[in-house]
């Protein structure tokens, strides 16, 4: 079994590089071997091959939902398409687009789950806002949580116990 958890946006908008500064942080964790951390920066399309190669994709970016900085939503593959009208950014374009390619080959994820934050700042700057940045520590206990689930789910207990330390 494979789990990719997949960091997507722009560091050099400032809030919109969540998902990426959220891998960098999960790279001070001791993960599992069936984990993979990606910086996907925003070039979402060209992950395709990425997302017909694991069989569950985390997804950390950046979400407008119109709630207070610093929320953090958890959409599932029904929740992916926008609603009517509403707007979305390109890179957000780019991973529904792979996503519906590897679909199409049946190559797709069996899950997918998509940890949004909602944005302070989107202005230029490489550092993120003090509300998203201290959200860091939570996003990475929601990213394992959503790892252990997967790998309960997977594996017999006894294998379970040996890979989550």
């Amino acid at each position: 079994m494979k789990i990719t958890v997949l960091g997507i946006g722009n560091i050099l908008l400032k809030d919109e590089g969540i998902g990426v500064r959220a891998i960098e942080h999960l790279k001070e964790y001791d993960l599992p071997k069936q984990v993979e951390l990606i910086d996907g920066g925003t070039a979402t399309a060209s992950l395709f091959p990425i997302f017909a190669e694991t069989d569950h994709l985390i997804v950390i970016d950046a979400v407008k939902g119109k709630m207070p900085p610093g929320t953090i939503y958890r959409l599932g593959s029904n929740d992916l398409m926008p609603p009517k009208g509403a707007s979305i950014s390109l890179h957000d374009l780019g991973l529904l687009e792979a996503l519906d390619m590897a679909k199409k080959i049946g190559k797709a994820p069996k899950s997918v789950v998509i940890f949004g934050i909602e944005p302070k700042e989107i202005n230029w700057g490489m550092e993120l806002s003090p509300e998203i940045n201290k959200k860091l520590p939570q996003i990475a206990r929601l990213v394992i949580e959503e790892i252990k689930r997967l790998l309960k789910n997977h594996y017999s207990q006894e294998i379970y116990d040996k890979l989550i330390k």
